[in-house]
């Protein structure tokens, strides 16, 4: 008895494809599919360089400049400040930082390479953003404008 009703169902031909699993693929693959393409689209670059062709043939000119680089490295108790025959030091007054002899510091610097408009920071790992801010801050009212973090 239970062969004749398995082998009728079988020669009936009206059985079903499930095609839920696949939805339910695609309704999970689309979205993540179009959120990876908008991250993509942010990671890109976009740069407009001239070419060779627009550039104007002058002999390069030698700089008898010297290359002068100005690091300041904030560490947990001192910002230390180096640049060509100079190595200054702010240490740290309880749990802030001297920024008014940071500043000094920089006066100082500026007037020894008046041309030099750069200066790079330096923070440590576990220094906090306000600090940094506050560096950078104090580079930039002091006639560095150029400030560039290095890690």
């Amino acid at each position: 008895m239970n062969y004749r009703r398995s082998s009728a169902k079988s020669g009936r031909g009206d059985d079903e494809v499930n095609i839920t699993p696949v939805m339910n693929l695609f309704l999970v693959l689309i979205p993540f599919l179009l959120l990876t393409a908008e991250f993509v689209r942010i990671a890109v670059l976009e740069l407009n360089l001239p070419s060779a062709a627009a550039m104007p043939q002058q002999p390069k000119k030698k700089s008898n400049k010297p290359l002068v680089l100005i690091m300041l490295r904030i560490e947990d108790n001192q910002i230390r400040i180096k640049a060509p025959r100079i190595n200054g030091m702010v240490k740290k007054n309880g749990a802030d930082y001297q920024f008014d002899k940071l500043v000094q510091e920089l006066k100082k610097l500026k007037k020894s390479f008046p041309d030099i408009r750069e200066v790079t920071v330096q923070p440590t790992d576990n220094i906090k953003y306000d600090t940094i801010v506050h560096v950078m801050d104090a580079c930039r009212d002091n006639g560095f404008p150029n400030v560039s973090i290095s890690g």
